[in-house]
């Protein structure tokens, strides 16, 4: 019959199993979204951002600065 495991020790080895794999994470899904993909034969090279990406942030600007423009120099 196998030992019971406390919740520290289960969320000890959660964190060690996790911590020794780099390719998971929030911030990797976030910048595997956003950015190109990445070029397995050049892996030193600065990935640029997505061409619907780069377009949202300029309209998002665009709307933001009509908004503050017309809003607080009325």
């Amino acid at each position: 019959m196998p030992t019971p495991v406390t919740a520290k020790e289960a969320y000890t080895a959660l964190r060690q199993n996790l911590r020794s794999r780099p390719d998971l994470g929030l911030g990797k899904a976030v910048a595997g979204c956003v950015l190109e993909p990445p070029n397995p034969f050049e892996p030193g090279v600065v990935r640029k951002p997505q061409r619907w990406f780069v377009l949202l942030c300029i309209i998002s600007l665009v709307a933001l600065g009509a908004f503050v423009y017309f809003n607080c120099w009325n």
